[in-house]
């Protein structure tokens, strides 16, 4: 029975993290391509050049990550998303009557348009998790997208933004996660 939930908890991390990435390729989907007029000359875009920038502030990206994840959240298991120092996921998860606390925190890195979750700390209520052991579990308990590589060995998850499928035009590039600073944008590139 422990199996289980530990399973069902992991499981739905990665769900979530998957449900962000899903929530951002959603509102790049939203802009759509420019339009062409027939007095406006409409030149091939540069292969190597983004043709648009998505910017966000952390507030902005949590409300809009939030939003989406009330629609999935169940009467065992609430949870949001944080983006502040770190990026954390925090929540309850109800267990024999009683509702558990757990937190897994982030800190997300750019390299070459890729994210890279590194993480610093997964607790379930008071107690204070493995990092390694607990990203072994999750890549061998759940089945994700190809664009999302799990490395216990390096305690970070690699996120692949240009493998993710994007209406089969478009690729995402990360350009920069500064949570600090509050400053977070994107690329996006026509293939």
């Amino acid at each position: 029975m422990k199996n289980k939930w530990k399973t069902a908890f992991f499981t739905l991390i990665i769900i979530i993290l998957i449900v962000v990435i899903a929530i951002i390729g959603t509102f790049i989907g939203l802009v759509g391509s420019p339009s062409t007029s027939p007095n406006v000359k409409n030149d091939a875009p540069h292969v190597d050049s983004p043709i648009f920038m998505v910017q966000a502030s952390k507030r902005h990206l949590s409300d809009m990550v939030n939003n989406e994840l009330q629609k999935h959240q169940s009467g065992t298991l609430t949870y949001n998303v944080d983006f502040d120092k770190d990026v954390t996921l925090y929540g309850y998860l109800g267990l024999l009557g009683l509702d558990i606390p757990f937190n897994m925190s982030f800190s997300p890195v750019v390299k070459n348009g890729d994210i890279i979750l590194k993480e610093k700390s997964v607790h379930l209520g008071r107690i204070s998790l493995p990092e390694e052991e607990v990203l072994k579990f999750i890549k061998k308990g759940t089945e994700l997208p190809d664009w999302v590589i799990i490395q216990p060995d390096k305690k970070q998850i690699y996120v692949n933004l240009t493998k993710m499928k994007l209406k089969d035009r478009f690729y995402l590039k990360a350009k920069k996660i500064n949570l600090s600073e509050n400053d977070i944008e994107f690329n996006v590139y026509q293939k």
